[in-house]
C-alpha cells in the first residue's frame, strides 16, 4: 500500500478550504452579493423615506389661524390610546393655559392625534407645554395641518415656529401671541368693498 503525500510542509496538513478564493470566514460569495445588495437598496430607499415627511403641505401662519376655531397655549394633561373610526389613534386632554382666540371658558380640550393621514405626525406627550392651533371633530378637536399646527413651547421660547418664508425658527411667546393676535384681528375684519362700477349713460330716445 503506497502512503499518500501529505500537503504543506510535513508537518500539518492544509485543509483544502483554507485555499479557496471563493469563501472567506465560512461565508460563501452568493451571501456576500445578498448582503451588498440589501444595502443598495437602502441607500436607494433612503431619499423616498425623508420624502414621505414632508408630503404635507406646511399652512402659513395667517392660513392656519383662519383655519382654527381655537388657538391656545396648553399644557398636556393626560393621553390615551384611541381608536377613533379608523382615522386617529390618540386621545389627549388638554388644560387651557392661555386662549388667544376661541371659546375662552373651556376648562379642558380633548384633541385627537396620531392620525392615520399619510405623512401626519400629530402627537402629543404627557407634561408638554405648547401652543396648538385646532379646530372642531365631532364634539372633539383635532390639530389644524397636523404635525404644523402644534408648535413646543420650552420657557417662553415657541419652537419651530415659521417665518415670512414659512422657515422654522425659535421665537419668544410674547412675539408669537402678538402676531397671532394680529392674524387675528385681520381675519376677522371685513375688507373694504371695491368701487362700483360706473353706471352706464341713459340711453337717449331717438328723435
Amino acid at each position: 500500500m503506497v502512503a499518500r503525500k501529505l500537503a504543506g510542509n510535513g508537518t500539518f496538513r492544509c485543509a483544502r478550504a483554507c485555499g479557496s478564493i471563493y469563501k472567506f470566514g465560512g461565508i460563501g460569495l452568493g451571501y456576500n452579493r445578498k448582503v451588498l445588495l440589501a444595502i443598495a437598496l437602502s441607500v436607494l430607499a433612503l431619499p423616498g423615506f425623508a420624502q414621505s415627511n414632508n408630503c404635507l403641505r406646511v399652512m402659513p401662519i395667517d392660513e392656519l389661524t383662519r383655519q382654527s376655531v381655537l388657538i391656545a397655549r396648553v399644557k398636556v394633561r393626560r393621553v390615551d390610546r384611541a381608536n377613533y373610526k379608523g382615522e386617529y389613534n390618540q386621545l389627549a386632554v388638554l388644560t387651557p393655559v392661555d386662549v388667544i382666540d376661541g371659546d375662552f371658558t373651556l376648562k379642558e380640550l380633548n384633541v385627537l392625534a396620531r392620525s392615520s393621514v399619510r405623512c401626519a405626525e400629530d402627537n402629543y406627550a404627557k407634561d408638554e407645554e405648547m401652543l396648538v392651533f385646532l379646530e372642531p371633530q365631532d364634539s372633539l378637536f383635532h390639530t389644524v395641518d397636523y404635525q404644523y399646527g402644534q408648535f413646543p413651547i420650552v420657557g417662553e421660547i415657541v419652537k419651530g415656529w415659521r417665518d415670512k418664508a414659512n422657515k422654522p425658527i425659535d421665537k419668544p411667546y410674547a412675539e408669537v401671541r402678538a402676531q397671532i393676535q394680529a392674524c387675528v384681528a385681520a381675519a376677522h375684519t371685513p375688507k373694504p368693498e371695491g368701487e362700483q362700477p360706473p353706471k352706464p349713460p341713459p340711453v337717449k330716445p331717438p328723435k
